[in-house]
């Protein structure tokens, strides 16, 4: 009997001390922190290649496997948009907010007149890759890809026509500063002139770019050149690898280079734009560059604070207001002229405390 009473003692002790186990442990259970939420949100995680925005509240971002995305609020909010393609998609063009294009890899062209509730796939005829796309209305565009495809329309998309003589070279980037005058840059310091809307390309060329080799060394090539960009006829500026920049004041019948602070690390650029006399330039390593000269003069901007991500694109609303995108789904807003730049979406840098 003693026995019982004493295994009876045992039971109920063994089972009191297991219930102060689990409520011991429940309790710290419940008072263990929640795990931080971390620093940066996405709008997308996709890889960005290109921004538009024609005013200040309406902004597309596009990019990798086909996504879409615009904000109507001037990017506080996102709302993705349906492609007809599943391809990358390369550069955009609106000529307002509700009229716009979009091109991208394996000829892909889509139009919306309906500020991008709809898209539709229009039909070039072509099938390379298209990399970059410049619209002056609704009605005139020209678009530019591999091996040397330029094609033109007329008539706001429905049909498209070839230009110029193909060659196996990239064409990177496109820019018409009015309905006949424009310009081509690509592939080994490639530069294309036109002042006929593209019934004929010619060639310039900036000698400063031009590498000059001695009989001991091997023949090298001029760097490439990723985008361009034209206020009038007559300037414009043009950016590309090695933190390449060069200027025109005489619709590229000359060109010069440009120093700046991007040259030293050979910082590849990949877009250039103008507004007014404030010039912004976006590259690798979450790299800005901006001249308040017209592009005399350059300087470092802040945007490496913000993320170390490549700029593939940038837009300027006007000189004050503009966004750069980039490497996993990067988005970044200026409101300062680029004296500060805003994470919108992406992996921001960690701040000093």
């Amino acid at each position: 009997m003693k026995i019982r009473i004493a295994d009876r003692k045992m039971a109920a002790a063994l089972f009191i001390t297991a219930i102060c186990c689990l409520t011991l442990a429940a309790c710290l259970k419940e008072s263990k922190p929640a795990p931080p939420k971390p620093p940066f949100t996405f709008v997308t995680p996709n890889h960005l290649f290109a921004v538009a925005s024609p005013d200040p509240q309406h902004i597309w971002v596009i990019g990798f496997d086909s996504v879409i995305m615009h904000s109507a609020d001037g990017g506080t909010t996102w709302k993705p948009q349906k492609s007809p393609v599943t391809n990358s998609l390369c550069d955009a063009s609106f000529v307002s907010a509700t009229t716009g294009w979009i091109v991208g890899r394996l000829g892909t062209v889509l139009h919306t007149a309906d500020g991008g509730a709809t898209w539709q796939k229009q039909e070039t005829g072509f099938a390379n890759h298209l990399f970059a796309v410049s619209f002056t209305d609704e009605r005139n565009g020209w678009a530019v890809g591999d091996f040397g495809t330029i094609i033109h329309t007329a008539d706001g998309g429905a049909t498209w026509q070839k230009q110029g003589a193909e060659e196996d070279k990239i064409y990177n980037d496109v820019a018409f500063a009015d309905a006949l005058h424009g310009w081509v840059v690509g592939e080994y310091g490639t530069i294309y002139a036109t002042a006929d809307g593209g019934a004929t390309w010619k060639k310039q060329e900036c000698k400063d770019i031009i590498p000059v080799a001695n009989e001991s060394e091997w023949e090298s090539f001029a760097p490439s050149l990723y985008s361009v960009y034209f206020s009038d006829a007559l300037n414009g500026l043009a950016c590309g690898m090695d933190g390449t920049i060069i200027a025109t004041s005489d619709g590229g019948t000359t060109w010069r280079k440009v120093k700046n602070p991007a040259e030293a690390s050979k910082i590849t650029l990949y877009k250039i734009k103008r507004s007014g006399e404030t010039c912004l330039v976006a590259g690798q390593k979450g790299t800005t560059l901006v001249s308040a000269d017209s592009g005399a003069t350059w300087r470092m901007s802040n945007s490496s604070e913000s993320t170390k991500s490549w700029l593939r694109d940038m837009d300027m609303v006007d000189a004050q207001h503009g966004f750069a995108v980039g490497a996993r789904g990067t988005i970044l807003k200026t409101d300062d002229g680029a004296a500060t730049w805003r994470v919108l979406s992406g992996i921001a840098v960690a701040q000093k405390k």
